[in-house]
């Protein structure tokens, strides 16, 4: 593998790992593994290192909340090259950088895997609690490669020379197998929820939650292994039934939040932290509200792009009373003129003109404000979503939707409509007495309203196996309704997704030093 060649260099540097949580500013030139890791400090500092590579610009700083998960929920406006018009190859630069920087967050975990006992000093305790986040971590770095790439090279000891002999891709049942024993047993080491005031780190029902989203992958594309339903709901269940976490009251709150940098352990199970604007030493800011927010030419109200644009598909999918809708698809825009900023609200005919509206950067407590950079947190696992996993898996098992199933569905419509969660009730309730494929049609429009922009939907598009038909009923369907100024864009980004855009090619960088490893089927 071509990431032998680049960590080994790498891997005798105590300066390799920072993250803005645990910071070592004291310079250290050829530290060997055996000269650190030996105390708690350097645990947790190279801890810092593995999560690291979430916040990456080609992670979840930027790529993986917008132009490397094309969906049926946006299109990119006006874009007609590159990689955020939909044109990719195995040459595409932000493709290879992805791939490097999942394999360097692996490579990381690994080293502190084999060397955690060199801190002698440390309790078991602490120990058992770093080992089970780094054995996390490197599972949910492969979670994201086998579901991005297909076989991968399953690389689970680090490198200790540049000459090692390459590996070839695993099947993927096989990754998966592994990717399931390292999530569950870092569930039996890390921490509770309770003992942490925030949710950017791992802890059990962090775990728990992500353990149901990769059996609900397995049990659909590619392995189509039908007997995962029956653990992604149990896992699904021992969140749920755990008490730790609640459905915030408010829908628009959760994402407020997020922008505001307050940590809500209650809905939020896990986020990827981003902190200040990029303007000092620490540069650990993310592009979470200018990349994908609501566009905006002025700075101090907070700037964005106008790339990220909702379909009307998306917009269409809420009833008007849904308060999600007009938080989820912003109804206004910033219009300048001179040094005065309006919000300026959209014609009800302009839907396709809208931008995503759930992370606003007027929430931003980091001041002054900049360009491009912001301190909001990334949602990688909320309750709804564990709520709507547990409904879908229980519905799959059953062969028709539980009473059970119906209350997990329906308290995150409730909260969408402003009203008792707990309480029956028929205008916002989901239909009773539906089928099985009823009932799995209204998750999978559930799951749309509910998460959506928070890079989930190209995910469950694939996962049951409908990705390319969708996104091919979509180009029709801008050919035809679409505003012309925004057309030919849209429609060509989604004709591009054909059956090998199921997988991302697997990119040059490891094709050319790798000769073990087959190209994806397409490209």
């Amino acid at each position: 593998m071509r990431v032998n060649k680049i960590l080994a260099a790498l891997m005798i540097s105590g300066t390799l790992f920072s993250c803005n949580k645990i910071l070592d500013t004291t310079p250290q030139d050829f530290v060997t593994p055996n000269q650190y890791y030996t105390t708690e400090g350097e645990l947790q500092s190279a801890l810092a290192g593995v999560y690291d590579r979430l916040g990456d610009v080609r992670m979840y700083a930027q790529a993986m909340t917008s132009y490397m998960v094309f969906s049926d929920e946006f299109f990119m406006k006006g874009r007609t090259t590159g990689i955020l018009a939909n044109i990719i190859d195995a040459s595409t630069l932000e493709i290879n950088r992805h791939w490097e920087s999942l394999y360097t967050g692996i490579e990381r975990a690994n080293m502190l895997l084999e060397n955690i006992d060199n801190a002698a000093g440390v309790s078991q305790e602490k120990k058992n609690e770093v080992r089970g986040q780094a054995l996390f971590l490197r599972a949910y770095y492969y979670f994201i490669l086998v579901d991005e790439f297909g076989p991968v090279p399953l690389k689970l000891a680090s490198t200790k020379s540049p000459e090692e002999e390459p590996l070839p891709g695993s099947p993927v049942r096989t990754i998966y197998e592994q990717i399931t024993k390292d999530m569950k047993e870092a569930a039996t080491l890390v921490r509770s929820v309770t003992d942490y005031g925030y949710n950017t780190r791992i802890t059990k029902t962090a775990i728990q939650g992500m353990l149901a989203r990769v059996y609900l992958t397995m049990a659909g594309y590619p392995l189509r292994d039908v007997s995962k339903y029956n653990d992604a709901r149990d896992y699904a269940d021992s969140v749920i039934s755990s008490g730790a976490h609640r459905l915030n009251p408010s829908f628009q709150q959760i994402f407020i939040n997020h922008t505001a940098e307050v940590f809500d352990v209650g809905e939020c199970l896990w986020e990827v932290e981003f902190k200040g604007t990029n303007q000092s030493e620490i540069t650990e800011g993310g592009m979470i509200g200018s990349y994908n927010g609501i566009v905006c030419s002025n700075i101090d109200t907070g700037w964005a792009y106008d790339y990220v644009h909702a379909t009307a598909k998306l917009y269409d999918a809420y009833e008007q009373a849904d308060g999600r809708r007009d938080w989820t698809v912003a109804p206004f825009r910033f219009v300048t003129s001179g040094s005065t900023v309006v919000r300026t609200p959209w014609l009800a005919t302009q839907i396709y003109e809208r931008n995503p509206g759930k992370w606003r950067r007027e929430y931003e407590t980091t001041l002054p404000r900049v360009q491009f950079y912001t301190g909001t947190n990334w949602p990688l696992l909320r309750y709804a979503d564990v709520l709507l996993m547990f409904a879908e898996a229980d519905n799959a098992i059953n062969g028709s939707p539980s009473a059970e199933a119906y209350d997990a569905l329906n308290q995150v419509r409730r909260r969408g409509y402003d009203v008792d969660i707990h309480a029956a009730n028929a205008a916002v309730d989901a239909p009773s007495g539906m089928s099985k494929q009823d009932f799995q049609d209204f998750i999978m429009n559930e799951r749309l309203r509910e998460l959506a922009f928070e890079g989930l939907r190209k995910h469950d598009l694939i996962r049951w196996g409908i990705y390319v038909s969708t996104m091919q009923s979509q180009a029709g369907i801008y050919a035809a309704n679409i505003p012309a100024a925004l057309r030919d864009p849209a429609v060509a980004q989604a004709q591009r997704v054909t059956e090998r855009s199921v997988l991302f090619p697997i990119p040059n960088s490891e094709l050319a030093t790798n000769s073990m490893i087959d190209q994806n089927a397409g490209w």
